[in-house]
């Protein structure tokens, strides 16, 4: 075999074992999104969860079953008056990003 063509090889092997190490760290990455992505998730959870059993033990109800919470909290939420906050609040939100977006990229809006 030719010199050029071992030295080809070589190359070709050292681009190779550069890919796997990629693709291992890529597979890395990957896991250790997933698991920021579920420790967020439970954060939020708990912290959600916790601040509704906080509002029932000062209604007074701290001892309703979760089927009679999830029936209480769907009742509530879906009252007009929570669903039009609600939707004020999601527009106020997507007002302050676009407001925010403009500001970064440099274009301001009245």
């Amino acid at each position: 075999m030719s010199t050029q063509m071992e030295k080809l090889l070589a190359a070709q092997e050292k681009t190779q074992e550069k890919l796997r190490r990629a693709q291992e760290e890529e597979k890395q990455l990957k896991k250790r999104i997933a698991e920021l992505k579920r420790n967020e998730r439970t954060h939020r959870l708990c912290t959600r969860g916790g601040y509704v059993e906080k509002l029932l033990a000062e209604l007074g109800a701290p001892e309703l079953s979760d089927e009679e919470v999830f029936n209480y909290l769907q009742y509530a939420l879906n009252t007009p008056y929570a669903k039009t906050h609600l939707v004020n609040l999601m527009e106020a939100k997507r007002k302050a990003a676009a407001d925010a977006e403009g500001t970064e990229t440099g274009n301001l809006t009245d």
